[in-house]
């Protein structure tokens, strides 16, 4: 595991209706500043890679993402970022090449399965899921192939959702995907429990759905297995 470095914290473009994170949104804790060379001397004293991580780390100005991964590739060899991925653009993809920054992915499915993950409007929310997988597909051609973290929830891993899903999983694969991470939903409360959680029943069901979806896939596997 490496260590998360978070320089505006929590601060997200979406507003995931999950997150673990919105009861520190809500209550304003997101910085405003942020001391770079304390970050890096932090890091120089941990002695290990990190990942830049949120909220929504592409938040972050592109000059200070810049001078973490030039410390992280001088110091560690590597550097990572877990993102949803809507706000990728071009400078971001230099910075990722040059500095060889393994991109993690946030997405919880296509379309309308990952509408939980929020944006403020129905059409908001699906111009960014679009943009998410543009950017997936995009990152697998500019050989930056991703890795994801799936959210499982009521809104893409009950039976009828299921199909779906192995379906988008399929593709994925298809395209050259190759690792992925399935969350059980972390519930915060018993609104979120009530409203997006998975019963026990269901939960089993779905992990092993997708544990028997494996055994016929070219080269995604799902981490949680091993």
């Amino acid at each position: 595991m490496s260590i998360e470095v978070r320089p505006l914290g929590v601060k997200c473009n979406i507003q995931c209706q999950y997150c673990y994170q919105n009861p520190q949104r809500d209550a304003g804790n997101i910085p405003s500043q942020f001391d770079v060379a304390r970050m890096k001397a932090e890091l120089e004293r941990a002695g290990s890679n990190f990942t830049i991580f949120g909220g929504e780390p592409l938040l972050v100005p592109e000059p200070v993402l810049e001078e973490l991964w030039a410390f992280g590739l001088e110091r560690f060899g590597t550097n990572g970022i877990q993102t949803n991925g809507s706000l990728i653009n071009d400078r971001h993809l230099r910075l990722f090449k040059k500095y060889k920054v393994n991109v993690g992915i946030s997405v919880d499915g296509p379309d309308d399965l990952n509408d939980v993950r929020w944006a403020g409007t129905l059409s908001a929310t699906r111009e960014a899921t679009a943009k998410t997988h543009a950017a997936i597909e995009r990152l697998v051609r500019e050989g930056l192939t991703p890795s994801l973290i799936v959210t499982l929830h009521r809104n893409n891993a009950t039976a009828d959702k299921l199909p779906r899903m192995r379906d988008w999983f399929r593709y994925l694969d298809m395209l050259g995907i190759t690792s992925a991470r399935l969350h059980d939903l972390e519930i915060e409360s018993p609104a979120i429990g009530a409203k997006y959680g998975l019963t026990v029943d269901e939960q089993v069901a779905a992990f092993l759905d997708f544990a028997a979806l494996e055994t016929g896939l070219r080269g995604l596997r799902f981490d949680v297995f091993s």
